[in-house]
């Protein structure tokens, strides 16, 4: 796959009521160059023997390439803004940023028998240009250029950069399954689960990468009739620890909530579905989730956002 890309963005503007500050930066940044231009490469190599009716190795090489958004180069006002980092921080862009460049192996199997599944995978992805926030400048919290001084006016005396630093990533996923006794005619019991396990690492300096999922399992136990079924599921998320110090993030505690579904075939046209999420009303939250902006809220200012509480659904499917 070959990309090529082509950016260009127009002069800023201001209203008259703008400090000169910040009308100052505007000027800036319409007196530098707004076009960005790049060819990205992606080149995947995928191979699978397989050794039985029932199992087959499989694997994947590849280099692949990410070209920084709109936000990461071209943010001249000091914002919040982060392209859906949602981490409280000030950004600004980098007119000098580059596209980020993964080189990716991949090894696993996939189990299909009789009476269980199971496909497992490892991974591991060397990024060279990984595009994260970083430190405005090195002088980090003496205020000495003016987009310093307009975010300590937004309530930011450290304010970050997009930019490009060296990362890795690596870890597992799994997902498997096994039926314990009965058949479907009359009633089969069965457990399903997936789990994953991800570490992220800047290589360029001794710290975490931002917004890394910590390892989950989730499972569920079904009991599935020829026309109706219902099953219990169980999401245990652990703590994450290992967070990214460059971007003041907060370690999350792990939970687990549990949710009860289920379908009933009325007749051949009419299926019922419905369930109940996060059954017993567990309060938690979801590493991967923002931070409260709001003041006066009933979440505090800067403490993460809350995961849902419970919900009930209710479906139907009508099929001609």
């Amino acid at each position: 796959r070959l990309d090529q890309y082509d950016y260009t963005a127009e002069q800023a503007g201001t209203g008259p009521a703008i400090p000169a500050i910040t009308a100052n930066l505007a000027q800036q940044f319409n007196n530098e160059d707004r076009s960005w231009r790049d060819t990205n490469t992606d080149i995947v190599l995928r191979f699978w023997k397989p050794v039985s009716s029932s199992l087959t190795w499989r694997g994947s090489l590849a280099q692949k390439s990410r070209a920084p958004g709109y936000l990461d180069r071209f943010a001249w006002l000091p914002t919040t803004a982060s392209a859906g980092l949602a981490d409280g921080n000030i950004y600004l862009g980098n007119k000098d940023i580059k596209s980020e460049h993964a080189w990716i192996a991949n090894l696993g199997f996939d189990y299909n028998g009789p009476k269980a599944y199971l496909r497992p995978s490892v991974y591991y992805r060397r990024i060279d240009d990984y595009i994260q926030g970083i430190a405005f400048d090195d002088t980090i919290g003496v205020i000495d250029t003016p987009q310093e001084m307009v975010a300590r006016m937004n309530g930011d005396m450290t304010p970050l950069k997009f930019g490009n630093v060296d990362a890795k990533l690596y870890g597992f996923d799994v997902d498997f399954g096994f039926k314990m006794f009965g058949n479907p005619k009359h009633g089969l019991w069965r457990i399903d689960g997936v789990a994953s396990y991800v570490r992220g690492k800047r290589r360029d300096i001794d710290d975490n990468l931002y917004r890394i999922s910590p390892p989950n399992l989730t499972v569920s136990g079904t009991y599935a009739h020829s026309d109706w079924s219902v099953s219990l599921e169980g999401k245990f998320v652990a703590d994450q620890t290992k967070v990214s110090l460059t971007n003041a993030e907060r370690s999350t505690n792990g939970h687990a909530r549990f949710g009860l579904y289920g379908h009933w075939n009325i007749n051949e046209k009419v299926r019922l579905s419905g369930g109940v999420e996060n059954l017993f009303d567990t309060q938690y939250s979801q590493h991967l989730a923002g931070y409260n902006r709001i003041r006066n809220s009933d979440v505090d200012l800067g403490a993460r956002l809350p995961g849902a509480g419970r919900g009930v659904y209710l479906k139907v499917s009508l099929r001609n």
